[in-house]
């Protein structure tokens, strides 16, 4: 139940309570003052039969009142507890399903040929930012890169409006990230002026967030020998690395 119809409904509640309250006061005070004014004894048996009379016949009807007004309420919640939890299963499935989505795009022969290719790129230029390596390499070679780095960002997107499943972000693309991050994006995306590259440090700082330092580990030792060797191996031409 949303924050502003809950609130809306304990004041009508509170209300419907100070209600009764005050009736039943009123009630109560007007017996007593009405024996007062007749000269009834209170201990009389027959006054406080004529009492237990008037409250039942007075407060009864109210009580009854009461009682829809309860079963209708809980009765309300019910629905409105069962509608929350269909939705909160539904975004679940919806969360994993894009996930899964996320992973079989990353996973085609397209994406695939891209990334490998914007892989070896980024490795032979490792030295340079992606704008140096924008003026340097063909469009083509440039555009594989960015088919990687959109990626990243549309995940970046959907991980900030909580539109994914956390736990699978982490399992499926926590250490293809890293490796990016390690290898590419801190050094050749982050000096560049560009929109993308606070994302994509938004989406680095969520990753470190929700792994251990333990389970990257393994991931960044991978990713920086990587780097070490695109590094000593860079400029030197082909036929001088056989």
């Amino acid at each position: 139940m949303p924050k502003e119809k809950s609130a809306s409904v304990k004041r009508a509640l509170w209300w419907v309570c100070a209600f009764v309250a005050v009736y039943i006061i009123a009630v109560v005070a007007t017996f007593s003052w009405k024996l007062r004014a007749l000269n009834v004894s209170t201990t009389d048996p027959a006054g406080w039969g004529q009492f237990g009379d008037y409250m039942g016949g007075m407060l009864n009807p109210m009580f009854a009142l009461l009682n829809i007004i309860a079963v209708a309420y809980i009765a309300i919640s019910l629905q409105r507890y069962n509608e929350d939890q269909r939705k909160k299963e539904q975004d679940s499935e919806e969360r994993i399903k894009t996930v899964v989505d996320l992973h079989r795009e990353w996973n085609s022969e397209s994406t695939y040929r891209a990334r490998t290719r914007a892989g070896q790129t980024v490795r032979d230029y490792a030295s340079n930012t992606l704008l140096e390596i924008e003026d340097q390499t063909q469009p083509d070679e440039a555009a594989q890169i960015w088919i990687v780095v959109g990626f990243f960002l549309r995940l970046s997107f959907l991980v900030q409006h909580d539109r994914v499943q956390k736990e699978m972000v982490t399992e499926l693309f926590g250490e293809l990230f890293v490796w990016w991050w390690v290898v590419s994006f801190e050094q050749q995306l982050i000096p560049c002026d560009w929109d993308a590259r606070d994302r994509i440090q938004s989406l680095k700082d969520w990753f470190y967030q929700n792994t251990t330092a333990e389970r990257r580990a393994p991931w960044e030792l991978r990713a920086r020998r990587d780097l070490r060797e695109a590094i000593q191996n860079e400029g030197i031409p082909p036929f001088a690395m056989l």
